[in-house]
């Protein structure tokens, strides 16, 4: 082989592993430095790819983290809007009562939905009507049951007796129509009875008596309109206070979900818009900007932004970055360890949640939280 040959062989080669070279996704080029949320958003400019110092990170072997603190992230977007803070309200399976359960849940000011606001505060509230008769007597103009009852749906044919039995569920609304009374004969007798005529969620009109027994909160109405926003509760309302899901643009994100909840405060809140980069599934997150988590930073962001994960996940946060900031989510709580003190805590309280702050001292740990 000639050396001309020989040099163009070689020459070729080198193109050949600088291409290869090319065609391989970069790695993250972490840095020794941690940095806060806050202090990247001070310093840096978004999005940027982080990695948390997940050895801070402590969790209960009973609720693992909704998303992996192991794979690296993207912060995409900050925000900062007022939110309501509230607590889920579920249905108990033995006394199919309503009660609250153990998710707390952020409702943002912009949130694309409506609610409507129910008398009682909590849902353990003795402000509830006992009967329908009571309602009557109080001109209730609409309102949610609190427990199952039955009630006969008026037939299309009125001149007719046709008068079919129907049960609802817990957490049904109804408007009122009027009073209205009947008869019904007995061997003995023709008995008059009284029923309140109202129309269900599906516009289906129904008649129940007067008798019945139940747990009834009134809707409450804001001239004349009985649905609001969350922006309207933030800025009129005093907690506590149980509302009830109406609408929204898109479908609650929430696992369990009975469409009520009790409303506890409002407050404002800076965040951080984030995404998980994972090959298989990418999850969004929001993270306050007032968070202890650390992080270390890409320092080879730019480059990193061309890698194809990242790509589309950036894709992703373009895409739906509005919509999940508004979107109502679950509000996550974990413990993060402060230095070394942390090592101090005995291991038989290791899925323990400090119960005050000054056991949180002791044991040099703190909680923190993310919304899902």
């Amino acid at each position: 082989m000639s050396g001309s040959v020989r040099k163009k062989t070689r020459l070729r080669q080198a193109v050949a592993r600088q291409e290869s070279i090319r065609e391989e996704p970069k790695k993250a080029q972490w840095s020794n430095q941690e940095y806060t949320t806050e202090e990247i958003l001070k310093q840096f400019s978004l999005p940027q790819i982080v990695k948390c110092n997940q050895d801070s990170v402590r969790i209960r072997s009973d609720s693992p983290l909704p998303i992996n603190f192991g794979n690296p992230l993207v912060f995409y977007d900050k925000r900062t809007v007022r939110k309501l803070l509230a607590k889920n309200i579920g249905i108990d399976a033995v006394s199919n009562k309503y009660h609250e359960i153990n998710d707390t849940i952020v409702i943002p000011a912009d949130y694309e939905g409506l609610f409507l606001r129910l008398q009682s505060r909590t849902c353990k509230d003795n402000t509830c009507f006992r009967s329908i008769e009571a309602m009557a007597k109080n001109n209730v103009r609409a309102f949610l049951n609190m427990t199952k009852f039955t009630a006969f749906r008026i037939g299309e044919n009125v001149t007719t007796n046709d008068y079919t039995k129907v049960d609802y569920t817990p957490g049904s609304v109804f408007i009122v129509d009027s009073v209205c009374t009947g008869t019904s004969r007995t061997r003995k007798d023709v008995v008059q009875h009284s029923y309140l005529k109202c129309k269900d969620e599906k516009d289906v009109q129904i008649l129940i008596p007067f008798h019945h027994p139940g747990e009834f909160s009134e809707v409450l109405t804001n001239n004349n309109r009985m649905s609001v926003n969350s922006e309207y509760l933030i800025a009129n309302q005093k907690f506590p206070m149980v509302v009830r899901f109406i609408s929204s643009k898109q479908k609650p994100r929430l696992k369990s979900f009975s469409g009520l909840f009790t409303l506890i405060d409002s407050f404002e809140e800076s965040t951080v818009i984030g995404c998980v980069l994972n090959p298989s599934g990418f999850t969004m997150f929001e993270l306050p900007v007032s968070s202890p988590l650390s992080f270390h930073l890409a320092l080879n962001n730019q480059e990193m932004n061309q890698h194809p994960v990242v790509k589309n996940a950036l894709k992703l946060c373009e895409a739906k970055n509005k919509l999940y900031a508004k979107d109502m989510k679950y509000k996550f709580k974990f413990v993060h360890r402060i230095g070394e003190k942390y090592s101090t805590v005995p291991e038989e309280e290791e899925d323990d949640v400090p119960t005050s702050a000054l056991d949180s001292a002791r044991f040099g740990v703190t909680i923190t939280y993310l919304y899902i």
